[in-house]
């Protein structure tokens, strides 16, 4: 086998398929990086069997063949290279000889047939969705999946499609982050897809044109550009999260995005300690004379704060409502809405807050608050 390959083009798609090695693996042949050239063509495939990555690209071709190479060196060497034409070929002596101006490496390759095939499932059904729509959605719902594996469904994200609405969701126990999206089906459809090669997916996609997404029995396909991406589903079924959404509110008010994201900043510099990482923030919302105003307090060892902001109030039912939130919780919520106002619903101290941009309802995100002693 020999090839010869741009080092800029090389090195942009062995990053790409590079995310889908994680080098954890049992299975040696996954630390490996797959490369197969013939007709003026280059096609490489990464993969941790949750997690496949499939490239293609061209390439002047001498002599066509396949390799296997420990991904994790031969990326470093490709990154380290100079700029200019890299050959690439395989000799008699188990090793693949690597140069690019003055440049030589000579490592030894695995053993290709130990590498599992790439999933192929026919018959998949089919969306097409905007890149930048659902490159958005991933991260409006991402922060949410649980970090823990207690309940393996929840480090998913549910994809589901209903009335020709696409639907994302993830939730972790504390908070529940929903996205959708008008796409042009009549076909209902669910499953759950492994939450961490979804936020690997959508830092691979650009904001240009569309994407295609197949839904397999077992795994997940995704085609855009010159990749196909398979990502396997999780077995299981998802959480009723309707159910958990309030559907009904007390107390309603909105607010800028920015000013209330700089205020819990600001107050967990207090309440952030080397002991927890998660700063309680106590909630205080009241008219102050003619103003409408949400009051945030912090405390701990290392002193107290507080913060004032201009609110609108829809409804206040009493003259004050208290409450108090996970400043890191609230934080990842609202860095991941991208209106310049936003809306909060309540009800009680103790039951989940339930927010959204102002005239959007096309992205609800739920929070849990924390029961502070008085």
């Amino acid at each position: 086998m020999k090839f010869i390959i741009g080092k800029a083009n090389l090195l942009e798609n062995l990053i790409k398929v590079s995310k889908a090695i994680t080098g954890k693996s049992s299975v040696q042949a996954l630390h490996g990086v797959f490369i197969q050239v013939a007709n003026g063509h280059i096609l490489m495939l990464g993969s941790d069997m949750d997690l496949s990555i499939l490239v293609q690209g061209g390439c002047e071709v001498v002599e066509p063949g396949s390799i296997l190479v420990d991904a994790k060196m031969f990326l470093e060497i490709i990154r380290k290279l100079p700029k200019g034409e890299v050959t690439i070929s395989t000799g008699e002596d188990d090793l693949i000889e690597i140069s690019c101006g003055k440049s030589l490496f000579n490592v030894v390759h695995m053993n290709e047939k130990e590498y599992p095939e790439f999933p192929k499932e026919n018959n998949g059904t089919e969306i097409i969705v905007a890149k930048d729509i659902f490159s958005k959605m991933i991260g409006q719902v991402g922060y949410a999946i649980a970090q823990d594996s207690l309940r393996p469904i929840l480090q998913g994200i549910l994809y589901e499609v209903k009335d020709s609405i696409l639907r994302l969701v993830a939730l972790d126990g504390y908070r529940i982050a929903y996205s959708s999206s008008k796409v042009d089906t009549a076909v209902d459809m669910s499953a759950v897809i492994d939450g961490r090669s979804l936020i690997n997916i959508s830092r691979l996609i650009d904001n240009v044109g569309s994407m295609k997404i197949y839904l397999h029995n077992n795994h997940i396909e995704f085609r855009f550009d010159n990749l196909i991406i398979y990502s396997r589903l999780l077995d299981g079924k998802y959480v009723a999260y309707e159910q958990l959404v309030p559907s009904n509110s007390e107390l309603i008010i909105t607010c800028n995005r920015i000013e209330i994201i700089e205020s819990i900043e600001r107050s967990a510099l207090i309440a952030q300690t080397q002991d927890s990482l998660n700063p309680i923030l106590n909630f205080k919302i009241f008219k102050s004379g003619m103003v409408d105003t949400l009051e945030i307090k912090s405390k701990s060892t290392k002193g107290k704060g507080r913060e004032e902001l201009a609110i609108t109030i829809d409804k206040l039912n009493s003259d004050s409502f208290e409450i108090a939130f996970n400043g890191r919780y609230l934080l990842d919520m609202f860095k991941n809405m991208d209106s310049d106002k936003i809306v909060m619903n309540f009800n009680n101290a103790l039951s989940p807050c339930l927010c959204s941009s102002l005239n959007d309802e096309s992205s609800k995100f739920v929070i849990l608050p924390v029961r502070v002693s008085k």
